[in-house]
């Protein structure tokens, strides 16, 4: 039997925002409990859809979906919000909010799970919140702690995010291993209001 290939759909981050990110992780990681599971700076992404595990032979139907999907698709203008934990009580995840001036990435979530269905591919339906995971937690942190990294000020100002990959996620005790399956490049065709 073949081997399954655990696939996600995910935006790369824009360098400046990957950077200011990566420093969160790096700051913090070295003074939290070894129950807080920090996303290596060179994972942190933005999930469009999680697949799951599929065959090898599907992945050219992904990408096929992907590729006419995303002919002409413009690239997605992000607002940084803030770090938050969720959900608010008894939270298992860290993460950056985002905000955006439109719906065009949750509508290309679903136009991406329909898509995929279609051709027999069943990805995750749950609906999509605009973050980047940055830490799992098993535990409740230190208030005090958590106060400190929500205070934590990252740079507001929109950004372009103009680069969708294909991601192959490989299980390792150390971590995930994040491998690009494909690249797709967005176009910039429209201009960031920073109002």
């Amino acid at each position: 039997m073949k081997m399954m290939i655990r696939t996600f759909i995910a935006l790369e981050l824009p360098k400046p925002l990957k950077s200011e990110l990566g420093s969160v992780v790096n700051r913090y990681s070295k003074t939290t409990p070894p129950y807080v599971n920090w996303v290596k700076p060179e994972n942190l992404h933005l999930t469009l859809l999680f697949i799951g595990d599929v065959q090898p032979q599907e992945i050219r139907i992904i990408d096929e979906v992907l590729a006419k999907q995303l002919e002409g698709f413009p690239s997605f203008i992000f607002r940084p919000e803030g770090l938050e934990f969720f959900p608010s009580l008894q939270p298992h995840l860290l993460w950056l909010k985002l905000s955006s001036e439109n719906e065009d990435i949750f509508k290309l979530n679903r136009r991406l799970l329909k898509e995929l269905s279609a051709c027999g591919i069943e990805a995750d339906k749950k609906a999509m919140k605009l973050h980047i995971t940055l830490a799992r937690l098993k535990s409740s942190l230190n208030p005090a702690l958590e106060r400190e990294i929500m205070s934590r000020k990252i740079k507001h100002e929109p950004l372009y995010f103009d680069c969708l990959c294909l991601f192959k996620s490989q299980l390792f005790p150390e971590g995930p291993q994040y491998t690009v399956l494909n690249r797709y490049n967005l176009i910039h065709s429209r201009r960031i209001n920073a109002g």
